[in-house]
């Protein structure tokens, strides 16, 4: 409980690393192209977040043939029409935590309403995640908010939903025993998953708002209950 609030210097140093791993994202997938391969993106994104003081804790990268895997470790495989990206950058002790999707050929209507069914059951992760309320119980929305949005009730148990932030990639990540309670001031990175679909950033909550850090202005976004969140990169 003593990591969980983060104090306003620390708060300032998470929101300066979380910025500035979000924008070596944005620097490097950019240029990214279709034949370069899952290991290229994943090196030249670690080589980026090193340059701004950072240590690559986690690079996963999966290209159109790989985004099956929800955990996918970077392979010779090229990017091809579709990539996802995800990663955990920590400075000063700090990890920030963030997914993004990049893709090369014209929008995919079924994988758009996709994505923006998950941004509905963030959404519901966002709303649960309230002072005072267990990691247990907001785990549990989370659950109900699957169906509630179109997908399978199971969902939730095909990969981890994430948890609280700060000081490791998850701590704790949410589980239904775990009984730590949401702290005001304290981050969190959750990460909805569904088929080819994910959504992942790091925020802090402050009574009943929720703080986005891992923005840097330039990737696309849209709002969702006045929250911004980010949508797939077209190249």
């Amino acid at each position: 409980s003593a990591r969980a609030v983060l104090l306003p210097a620390e708060r300032e140093r998470y929101r300066s690393l979380c910025r500035d791993a979000a924008a070596a994202l944005t620097r490097e997938l950019v240029g990214a192209h279709p034949e370069d391969s899952e290991t290229e993106v994943a090196a030249r994104l670690a080589g980026a977040l090193v340059a701004a003081g950072a240590d690559p804790v986690v690079v996963m990268v999966a290209g159109d043939g790989r985004l099956a895997h929800r955990h996918p470790l970077p392979t010779s495989a090229p990017l091809g029409r579709r990539a996802m990206i995800v990663v955990c950058a920590r400075r000063h002790g700090l990890v920030a935590n963030l997914s993004r999707w990049i893709r090369f050929d014209a929008e995919d209507p079924a994988a758009t309403a996709r994505s923006a069914a998950l941004r509905r059951v963030e959404a519901d992760a966002f709303r649960a995640t309230r002072p005072g309320v267990p990691l247990s119980e907001v785990l549990a929305e989370i659950a109900a908010a699957y169906p509630r949005h179109g997908f399978d009730e199971h969902e939730w148990t095909r990969h981890h939903q994430g948890g609280a932030a700060g000081y490791a990639g998850r701590d704790p990540r949410a589980t239904p025993t775990a009984d730590d309670v949401v702290r005001d001031g304290q981050a969190f990175a959750w990460n909805p998953t569904a088929a080819a679909a994910k959504i992942e950033d790091t925020i802090v909550i402050d009574g009943e708002q929720v703080e986005v850090l891992t923005r840097d202005g330039e990737w696309p976004e849209t709002l969702v209950d006045s929250v911004p969140r980010p949508l797939e990169l077209i190249l």
